[in-house]
């Protein structure tokens, strides 16, 4: 049985880590600002994403990445602007054991079986940023929540699972730094569609949200971005 996974989701534009409300960012500081703050050793991972919305340099995020990999000794789940073998192999060579996709989910689904072919499923972490429709149903959006695919969030996540992917990071972008808690509904529809470990994000404001989101969503794992950044050294 797998354990239940504590992820910190770090975020990082144009080379200032930021948080996030409804994909909206701002600004927090850069690496030496949140080191002060930050203890990684009462996480289980780290999820680092390259969340630019100038275009996405995998080469220059692959050297942020080294630097947070001198400070960090758990493992990592890299991303942001993938899309070939090659930048899989330019984020493992920095320090990444996994490599989260999105948007290339949608452009070139092939990526997923050819890396899992070559890196293992476990390396293959599929984000899914989702929101919710007037009508009630949960759809994928991508390239940073700016574009609605129109599939439904469990097709979705059906096929990358029939694809290779090895984990499937679940955001809802309508909770996305609400501090109103994970969506259940929408954890639950996946955690219950998939046989892969889904990471829940999107909305944890305390402590009691993440015991929610494994509990009432069934995620095998509860990620939180901006709780981080405001509780300080009383993640311990």
């Amino acid at each position: 049985m797998l354990k239940n996974r504590l992820i910190l989701c770090l975020l990082l534009r144009e080379g200032l880590f930021v948080n996030s409300r409804n994909f909206k960012l701002n600004p927090v500081g850069n690496l030496e600002t949140i080191l002060q703050y930050l203890h990684f050793e009462a996480i289980d991972e780290l999820v680092f994403l390259n969340v630019s919305r100038n275009g996405k340099d995998v080469e220059a995020f692959s050297k942020d990445l080294e630097m947070v990999g001198r400070y960090c000794f758990i493992p990592i789940a890299a991303g942001g602007g993938v899309k070939s073998v090659d930048d899989f192999h330019r984020l493992l060579n920095s320090g990444a054991d996994k490599i989260v996709i999105n948007s290339v989910v949608f452009e070139n689904p092939s990526l997923i079986q050819e890396a899992a072919k070559l890196f293992g499923s476990q390396c293959v972490v599929v984000s899914l940023d989702v929101k919710k429709t007037r009508e009630g149903r949960y759809e994928v959006y991508s390239h940073n929540g700016s574009r609605n695919s129109g599939k439904d969030a469990v097709e979705v996540a059906r096929r990358v699972e029939k694809l290779g992917a090895g984990e499937i990071f679940l955001t809802s972008i309508d909770r996305d730094g609400t501090c109103r808690g994970y969506d259940h509904e929408l954890i639950r529809s996946v955690t219950t569609s998939v046989g892969i470990p889904v990471i829940a994000s999107g909305g944890v404001g305390e402590f009691q949200h993440l015991v929610d989101g494994l509990n009432l969503g069934g995620a095998q794992a509860v990620s939180a971005a901006n709780l981080f950044h405001f509780i300080g050294q009383s993640l311990r």
